[in-house]
């Protein structure tokens, strides 16, 4: 289909949106929500990470990450542009014609997640965790 974005949440929903130029994913994310109008079948949350990375989901589906100090594993929701992890927050990620974005909430694993957003996150929890 000609002009769209496919948006999908792995165990939720997926749908095709109308694509425009200079929409970012969070314009992607906001029309999937508008479009499905049902908060039984799609929520989310987001959270500011800085300038470098903007604004990152932390909530789907009221399934949220979970970063405590003492406990593991630490899952996060990863995000990705055409089944590539994002290197940029969904607020500055550009998106072009036939794009395809995805949610997934994944285990932490320093190895996979360090270039990542999910490791921008951890990141930010951990030294949070670690202020007197």
């Amino acid at each position: 289909m000609a002009n769209t974005v496919n948006v999908a949440i792995d165990g939720g929903p997926q749908l095709d949106v109308a694509w425009s130029n200079g929409m970012n994913a969070q314009d992607a994310l906001e029309r999937a929500y508008a479009a499905l109008n049902d908060p039984k079948q799609f929520t989310y949350a987001l959270k500011y990470f800085g300038p470098g990375f903007g604004y990152l989901v932390v909530m789907i589906n009221e399934t949220y990450e979970s970063f405590f100090s003492a406990a593991h594993p630490f899952f996060y929701w990863e995000f990705y542009l055409n089944d590539t992890p994002s290197q940029t927050g969904i607020d500055s990620t550009i998106l072009n014609d036939g794009d395809r974005i995805r949610f997934a909430l994944e285990i932490y694993n320093p190895a996979v997640h360090n270039s990542t957003t999910v490791g921008q996150k951890h990141d930010v929890n951990l030294s949070a965790v670690s202020r007197p």
